[in-house]
């Protein structure tokens, strides 16, 4: 199996959306495309999880930063319409931060495209080369089809794209750190009372009466209005109109602190390589801040 020590999950696609192998062809391309929708790396994996879908991708990032794999790098996966740009291409599915417009991505999800193109062009040994052609190693999904992929926004920022990666290899510039998500204060489940005129939506811009209780069905990191009500009407809200909560309850464990976790670690308590990462992962916490602190006490 090949992933990317990057990817923190696999949401794998059902085996009718992709092809087994590769046909001999090497990997020397990578093709983002846009999600043309605000989602995390698992909502969009789950949509190539339906065996009619004719269609995957290989990595998908959220607009969280989250990366997750669809499909095993030895495989091909079903993105550009074209079979020789997929054989020989990584293909990313990239969250857009908002809909319609110039489909902008978010600086984590920016960050982590980066980072994955970085971690790519080492494994692979290639640079990434961006000539508005199929010939690039940096190619793009409407070179191939008639499509708005990967969406303005970041079809302009490709050439930008290949620039950065490309000082990181050169040891230039520093791969970029992405930022912490956003936390907030509700939670699934939860039930609200809005005082706004209106339910903000991502998509509809339906109006809603001047004050109405729902329940959080859905939470999208990142986006102006994460939290998706379902009272017979669906609507998208942020905290600023919420005016009343009862939360649900969790049945979330209470997680420790860094310090203890760290100490844990040391003491052989989460087990060693990948599958301490995983654990801790799993468990909800950030593996890369446990390990710098780790290796800061055992120095």
């Amino acid at each position: 199996m090949a992933k990317s020590s990057l990817a923190t999950s696999v949401v794998a696609a059902n085996p009718s959306n992709y092809t087994l192998g590769r046909k001999g062809y090497k990997i020397c391309k990578i093709t983002p495309h846009h999600m043309a929708s605000v989602l995390t790396a698992a909502q969009c994996g789950k949509i190539f999880q339906s065996p009619n879908r004719n269609a995957s991708a290989n990595y998908g990032i959220g607009n969280d930063g989250g990366i997750a794999q669809y499909v095993d790098e030895d495989n091909r996966a079903w993105t550009s319409s074209s079979v020789s740009n997929d054989c020989q291409a990584i293909t990313i599915e990239v969250s857009n931060s908002s809909i319609g417009g110039d489909y902008p991505v978010s600086k984590a999800a920016w960050n982590s495209l980066v980072n994955l193109c970085v971690d790519i062009c080492k494994r692979y040994n290639f640079r990434l080369v961006y000539d508005g052609t199929p010939n690039g190693s940096l190619t793009k999904h409407n070179m191939f089809s008639k499509t708005q992929c990967p969406g303005n926004y970041l079809e302009n920022k490709l050439p930008e794209l290949a620039k950065e990666v490309n000082a990181i290899l050169d040891g230039a510039n520093q791969a970029p750190e992405s930022p912490a998500p956003p936390t907030y204060s509700r939670k699934i489940g939860d039930k609200v009372t809005i005082n706004g005129v209106y339910v903000a939506s991502n998509s509809t811009k339906k109006l809603n009466p001047a004050r109405t209780t729902g329940t959080i069905t859905r939470i999208v990191v990142g986006a102006l209005n994460p939290y998706l009500l379902d009272n017979g009407n669906l609507g998208w809200v942020n905290d600023n109109v919420i005016v009343n909560s009862s939360e649900a309850p969790s049945n979330e464990p209470v997680k420790k602190d860094i310090n203890t976790i760290a100490e844990e670690v040391i003491k052989g308590l989460w087990g060693n390589g990948a599958e301490r990462k995983k654990r801790l992962v799993d468990a909800g916490y950030n593996f890369e801040e446990i390990q710098k602190l780790v290796n800061k006490k055992l120095k």
